[in-house]
């Protein structure tokens, strides 16, 4: 857990100038709030106008996206209970990359009193990081049954079609039980786009190579956003079966689809995608150019992790 370290700052000063205009550098402020201001804040925040609040939490997500060392998690957890939708959403959004328990409980929390698709659909989305954590055995057991019980819980088919599709992509780590494969192919077969797409991500989230010959097929779909989902899973699954279409792919005509399927040759490695990566790597179109050569980067940190990357 991050240490609190800005301990001196007026909350109360602050919130004032935010009425007037909301700068990045007042914003700044609320980075690593002391526990003393973070209770002051919450007292504080059902004052400000919506239009601030959604500002505030706007601008504090893009600030941490761009510094590293601003942390807004204690404004982001008051946030996550506000009375405006929009300003719940962007809230856990900014708290996508947090790994502390007390934001997962946090989040468990609001699950249940929450009643808006799209806000609940952003809690399922958020819960994915801490299924990460619990298949490498980082979460207490009480958290990792709770975690589960949250997510099997919203693939009900009851709940809204945008929940479902991330609680499904969230839950496809869990891929040793039997619900889970279970409710991707039923994602897949449904006849839902959206839940088709979400299956495919789920396919390669889940590490599981039973769902490789489905992706091969799905590579050669009529449809951008199936060619583009199953690149990516391929990708994740390091299945070399695939390198083949992949290539083919990296002239799509779908940008896209195009980038995720030289993504994927990064992550597959082998001398042939190796070869073709390098090409790539001096095309004359820069999108594929850089494209190339984070991907041969990776293909060759892969295979040799003290070689440099050769152009």
């Amino acid at each position: 857990m991050r240490p609190s370290t800005n301990t001196n700052i007026d909350i109360a000063e602050l919130l004032v100038r935010f009425r007037d205009r909301v700068r990045a550098s007042d914003v700044a402020q609320l980075s690593d709030l002391s526990r003393q201001s973070a209770r002051q804040l919450r007292q504080l925040w059902p004052t400000l106008p919506v239009a601030t609040r959604r500002r505030l939490v706007q601008m504090m997500a893009e600030l941490a996206e761009e510094n590293l060392a601003l942390n807004f998690r204690h404004v982001f957890l008051i946030a996550l209970d506000d009375d405006d939708q929009q300003v719940r959403e962007c809230a856990i959004a900014g708290l996508w990359e947090e790994e502390d328990t007390l934001v997962l409980h946090r989040l468990l929390e609001r699950l249940p009193r929450e009643s808006e698709p799209s806000v609940r659909a952003a809690l399922a989305q958020a819960l994915g990081r801490f299924t990460e954590l619990d298949v490498l055995g980082r979460l207490p057991l009480e958290d990792c049954r709770a975690l589960r019980a949250a997510l099997f819980s919203l693939l009900e088919s009851s709940e809204p079609l945008e929940v479902r599709r991330r609680a499904l992509e969230a839950a496809a780590v869990y891929s040793h039980d039997p619900r889970i494969n279970e409710a991707i192919e039923e994602a897949y077969w449904s006849g839902e786009h959206a839940l088709k797409v979400s299956a495919l991500y789920a396919m390669g989230r889940s590490l599981d190579r039973r769902w490789l010959p489905l992706l091969l097929e799905e590579l050669q779909s009529e449809h951008p956003a199936y060619r583009y989902e199953a690149a990516t899973a391929c990708g994740e699954l390091g299945a070399e079966e695939a390198v083949d279409e992949l290539i083919s792919l990296t002239s799509d005509p779908d940008r896209a689809v195009q980038g995720a399927a030289i993504a994927a040759l990064g992550r597959i490695g082998g001398t042939l995608a190796t070869n073709v990566l390098r090409r790539l790597a001096r095309s004359t179109d820069p999108v594929v150019r850089d494209a190339a050569e984070e991907a041969l980067a990776e293909a060759v940190f892969a295979s040799d992790p003290l070689r440099p990357t050769p152009w």
